[in-house]
């Protein structure tokens, strides 16, 4: 193996200087590229080289370079894909743009910092393991995604899911199998172009072990689609609806409840002359107990006489149990059984961060900041069954999370209901899709996603969209879903590749840079 050559012409360089211009341009183009390969875009081609300029701006010997590279890449990356928080604090609250964009900053400016701590391994590990260190980086980081905390658990792997013979590996390993796969492909083609320029010799056998892992899992891919394919060609189907609308939260607010409720009314009536299975109101469709009153009659006598199942996304108000004086509020979706009955409600398991109440340690801020909510968790992963088949109803945030979403894969479909249009018309209903979509593959079971205002769409188990809606249209459909259910991998052993992958990560950075201490040949004896 050759030897690594250190970058002495490189020594010293700083980062805002004509020498470490290059460098700088290429770490931000490593970050900026993220923003093109997730959709709406979804250029996910770019996705198996967008670490390279990276990987070659680091340099052996500089250390503090190259974190201040790393997290640039991370930082610029973080920003771009998130900027749309910024845009729904404004809309929403009474914080300026200014203020929201600062806010946006800051979270970038934590999450960035892992990618500088990674960016810092790669040289140490190309001396301590030689051409090793394709197959370790890679380990390390998905060891970063795993451990590291995130409000929106966004991994690389999941900017596939649109590339349905790439995507199976999912079913094995995980989202973070195809991170893995990912940066091992960037690791790669950085190891050939560093071998050129530093006049080592070149790593064949590991480049061609690479090259055979990719191959190998295009071949998987194809396989594994074809084989779930053939079993849904011959699976019963569900004609199911979906319904959302062109109208943004700010112009919903203002309108009264009658016109909100008449609305879907309106849609419903569209599609119940086709005679569907199943009608979805999506998350927060109505401001009222559904249960009760007059709106339970309407919702009964609607499914009864359309001879459907209903499932409605309200909310559930009643009066504090341990406190009669004040209001407790959940996030809830309603099953209407064919017969009218209310079948089962589910209350929201995980409400989301800084929308539906202030976590600790700033729920003190909850009199300065108007647009968060004050809804409770709750305690049930309810499964309903409509006696044809079952289906839980992950709501809105709750799709994009594996643990939650493990509570709720026992049953034959996913329903995820949600109102994306509280991030606008922004990358951020796109984004929230892919991250909901990573579970039908994951868990093996189709999944029918209804959006106040999109993405609406149908995931099968192996990947395959058939029906992907545009953000901020009116949509009245009834589509079909095809319902079959596999036992994957990944759903089975409970996913223990990002553990692992995290265990060897963090051991080779040990064996990296934890050196051995000199050894001291005995005292001959006098």
């Amino acid at each position: 193996m050759g030897q690594l050559k250190p970058a002495e012409a490189t020594q010293g360089t700083r980062l805002f200087s004509r020498a470490g211009l290059p460098r700088l341009l290429a770490a931000l183009a490593s970050g900026l590229v993220l923003t093109f390969v997730s959709p709406p875009f979804g250029l996910s081609a770019l996705h198996w080289f967008s670490f390279v300029p990276l990987f070659l701006a680091l340099h052996p010997d500089e250390p503090r370079l190259n974190f201040k590279l790393g997290y640039l890449t991370g930082f610029s990356g973080v920003f771009c894909l998130f900027f749309w928080l910024a845009q729904t604090i404004t809309i929403f609250s009474n914080i300026p743009l200014v203020l929201a964009a600062g806010i946006v900053v800051l979270f970038a400016a934590v999450w960035g910092l892992p990618y500088g701590f990674v960016a810092m391994a790669i040289h140490p590990l190309r001396r301590r393991f030689g051409a090793g260190w394709m197959f370790l980086f890679p380990a390390v980081w998905v060891g970063m995604e795993y451990l590291q905390p995130a409000l929106f658990p966004y991994f690389q792997g999941v900017g596939q899911y649109r590339v349905p013979w790439v995507w199976q590996l999912a079913s094995v390993f995980g989202a973070m199998g195809l991170s893995y796969l990912i940066i091992l492909v960037n690791c790669a083609v950085a190891a050939f172009f560093l071998a050129r320029r530093e006049g080592t010799r070149m790593q064949w056998p590991a480049l061609a072990a690479v090259a055979a892992l990719w191959f190998g899992n295009l071949g998987f891919g194809a396989w594994r689609y074809a084989s779930v394919e053939a079993t849904l060609a011959s699976a019963p189907v569900v004609r199911a609806t979906i319904l959302q609308q062109h109208v943004s939260m700010i112009t919903r607010l203002q309108e009264r409840g009658n016109d909100v409720l008449k609305s879907w009314m309106q849609l419903t009536a569209l599609v119940a002359k086709e005679k569907p299975d199943l009608v979805v109101w999506p998350e927060g469709s109505i401001g009222y107990n559904p249960n009760e009153g007059k709106l339970k009659e309407i919702f009964s006598q609607l499914s009864e006489r359309g001879g459907f199942d209903f499932l409605v996304g309200g909310g559930t108000f009643t009066r504090d149990p341990d406190d009669p004086t004040k209001r407790a509020s959940w996030n809830s979706a309603y099953h209407f059984g064919r017969s009218g009955e209310i079948r089962g409600r589910y209350d929201k398991m995980v409400p989301l961060p800084f929308g539906e109440y202030l976590p600790w340690p700033v729920s003190y801020l909850a009199d300065y900041i108007e647009g968060v909510g004050d809804f409770r968790a709750g305690t049930e992963a309810v499964v309903f069954n409509t006696g044809a088949y079952t289906f839980t109803t992950p709501i809105c945030y709750e799709a994009i999370l594996e643990s939650q979403m493990r509570r709720l894969m026992d049953a034959d479909l996913f329903v995820n209901i949600t109102n994306d249009g509280w991030f606008g018309d922004t990358s951020a209903p796109h984004q929230h899709a892919m991250l909901s979509a990573v579970h039908a593959v994951e868990l093996g079971r189709p999944m029918l996603r209804v959006a106040y205002t999109g993405v609406s769409m149908v995931v099968e188990p192996h990947g395959a969209i058939p029906v992907y809606t545009t953000p901020y249209t009116d949509v009245a459909a009834v589509v079909p879903i095809r319902m079959a259910k596999f036992e994957t991998p990944y759903r089975t052993w409970g996913g223990w590749f990002p553990p692992l992958a995290s265990l060897v990560g963090l051991l080779s950075l040990v064996l990296t840079f934890v050196r051995r201490a000199p050894v001291t040949p005995p005292t001959p004896p006098s």
